[in-house]
């Protein structure tokens, strides 16, 4: 932490602040060190530190404003304490990082990045994307595999901060298994671990993945516990438990493209006062806000129980889709973001799967067109990436499907538009009445779309969710449309967009 130069850090980009101490602690790890952090509008936050290893604790720093910046260590070690550096935050240069993610206040079932940009989240489930590489710091294997999921439009990726192994394919049953996985998140085993002190190759390793998220825009939804992958956790409540929450958000809140979910699969922890402290928990020690939300606990969200501790809705719903997605819009004002609604199969065909329960890919495809026009985001499911067998080189054809939904989003304004009954005689509709319609139809047949309150007549086109082609079908003024989709397009799902996209 010297001052012999100018030390420069991009906007929203996260920078370690290292400091050594040659005092020797029983355990380096339980030893307090943060930073109260001046910013240039003169506000303050703390941001914990965390020991890194060879006597050096670092502090993890995101400046989400240009200029000046001022931080103050404190610690119970006296080389640790009082040390102050300053910075300069200069203009963000990657076009892919936009700040943290937000909630739209102004619209608040859908998100904003926080430069004001829009962002239609497009998910992947990926639980042991950082087993990944784990012998080479240069990572020759998940590099490519990020940038083939950010071309086929996939914007953020759930993951667990630590998982073990899956009750359906236990144990190391190939190369392509990374369950359990290489390292461990702790020292010990996890049979015999040592939770009071941290596995610092594993998590060095998870910086790494992180910094190849970030770089490419892509959201990482860490999920910091897992309830059914086979983890020996800390005691639920203990300081040890605590050490542990308190590292993960210390290491990694000052990453712009995080989300916070409490557990993957969290409706298997009885204990609701548990959830909701650890959320809390969370919020505390984050100074950053970054959303948080938890996996798969319908009956509490059903029950309004989180509606003031989380910002958005994630659940895994099999059935029902528009219904289940406006029902939970209509619950509470937020995101509502279905994160497992089915499961692609390999190129075996439905008998080709890591997990017993699997779809063809243009099911998805539909399942996914129905919680999107029902104003919900989704997230994708591979059988051979999403938990421990992952089979990167795999190109199934679900990529291409939605990299074609996200697409189609984007040249609308869908956070202008809301569900809509009754305008549409067939299929799912989402309107802006007056300006901008889409409709989704799960097979093409004739329909009709009543159309009123235009000041001018608007453009309309038809979209085929599996080509990504589109098709002008004219220009039309106010009234009741019969529209026919294009017969050479045959019998499968269509879209209809009628309007211009707004502008942002």
């Amino acid at each position: 932490m010297s001052m012999e130069s100018e030390i420069l850090v991009p906007r929203w980009e996260p920078h370690d602040f290292a400091l050594a101490s040659a005092t020797a602690h029983d355990n380096p790890f339980a030893v307090p060190f943060s930073a109260v952090v001046q910013t240039p509008e003169s506000g303050t936050f703390v941001a914990e530190g965390f020991y890194d290893g060879d006597g050096t604790c670092k502090v993890r720093i995101a400046p989400y404003a240009e200029g000046v910046w001022t931080l103050t260590t404190r610690s119970t070690d006296p080389a640790l304490d009082g040390r102050t550096v300053t910075f300069r935050c200069v203009p963000q240069t990657n076009p892919n990082v936009h700040g943290g993610l937000r909630v739209d206040p102004e619209r608040p079932h859908y998100f904003l990045w926080e430069d004001g940009s829009r962002y239609f989240l497009c998910g992947y489930e990926c639980d042991w994307l950082w087993a990944l590489d784990m012998d080479n710091p240069k990572l020759p294997t998940l590099v490519p595999f990020l940038d083939k999921l950010a071309a086929h439009g996939f914007n953020q990726i759930l993951l667990n901060a630590y998982a073990h192994d899956c009750d359906w394919r236990r144990g190391r049953t190939g190369n392509d298994d990374y369950g359990p996985p290489p390292m461990f998140a702790w020292q010990g085993t996890n049979e015999h671990p040592d939770h009071s002190r941290f596995n610092l190759a594993f998590w060095r390793h998870y910086d790494l993945m992180m910094e190849a998220l970030y770089r490419r825009g892509i959201v990482a939804h860490v999920m910091i516990k897992v309830y059914n992958k086979m983890v020996n956790w800390p005691a639920k409540g203990s300081s040890l438990d605590d050490l542990y929450f308190r590292w993960v958000v210390a290491r990694y809140a000052a990453f712009s493209n995080v989300v916070w979910s409490f557990s993957k699969e969290s409706n298997n922890e009885p204990d609701l006062a548990y959830k909701i402290e650890r959320c809390r928990f969370v919020r505390r020690h984050d100074p950053y806000r970054r959303l948080i939300t938890t996996h798969d606990d319908e009956a509490v969200y059903n029950s309004g129980a989180y509606n003031d501790v989380l910002d958005f809705h994630s659940d895994q719903h099999h059935s029902n889709w528009r219904v289940e997605t406006l029902r939970k819009r209509r619950e509470n004002a937020w995101p509502v973001v279905n994160v497992e609604f089915g499961y692609e199969h390999g190129p075996g065909g439905v008998k080709d799967w890591t997990y017993a329960v699997v779809q063809p890919p243009k099911e998805l495809c539909r399942r996914a067109w129905e919680i999107c026009t029902a104003g919900g985001y989704v997230v994708y499911y591979y059988t051979y990436t999403a938990w421990d067998v992952i089979r990167p080189e795999d190109t199934p054809p679900g990529y291409a499907y939605f990299r074609n939904l996200r697409k189609f989003f984007e040249k609308t304004g869908y956070w202008l538009m809301e569900p809509t009954e009754g305008l549409a005689s067939m299929g799912y509709c989402l309107a802006d009445p007056g300006r901008e319609y889409v409709v989704f139809l799960d097979r093409a047949a004739s329909f009709t779309l009543a159309l009123a309150g235009l000041e001018a007549p608007l453009p309309v086109r038809w979209y085929n969710p599996f080509t990504g082609r589109w098709r002008d079908a004219g220009t039309f003024g106010e009234g009741t449309l019969q529209l026919v989709p294009p017969a050479d397009w045959g019998a499968g799902p269509v879209a209809l967009h009628v309007g211009e996209k707004p502008a942002a």
